[in-house]
């Protein structure tokens, strides 16, 4: 069973989870997703904050995990990471369906079964 507490790969998941709570964070991941690696300037082209603002969300998909940066010349360029949001993805697909099994159970109880 997968749980959200006592291990690193738990706590990795709830920084990604909390990241994704925000709107502009996902809207960031969007861009990131369709347009590939871009850098915070081009990212605030696209989103009604400033650069700066945008610097500070991409900090946070840093931090946990769901973005990386490179170096390309003078530029930073952020791109998602693929295998971080696939262990997220995963795991919240894992937990719909054993939450879906025990609504199903709990109705079936209901329905006299």
């Amino acid at each position: 069973m997968t749980s959200l507490s006592g291990s690193a790969g738990a706590a990795d998941r709830s920084a990604g989870l909390a990241a994704l709570a925000d709107p502009t964070r996902r809207q960031v991941l969007d861009l990131l997703s369709e347009q590939g690696p871009l850098t915070a300037s081009a990212l605030a082209n696209h989103v009604d904050i400033s650069r700066q603002g945008v610097s500070k969300h991409l900090t946070s998909l840093e931090r946990a995990g769901l973005v990386s940066r490179r170096g390309e010349g003078r530029a930073v360029l952020f791109a998602i990471d693929r295998h971080a949001l696939e262990e997220t993805s995963t795991w919240l697909a894992a937990t719909t369906q054993r939450w879906n099994a025990r609504l199903d159970r709990l109705g079936d109880l209901l329905d006299g079964g």
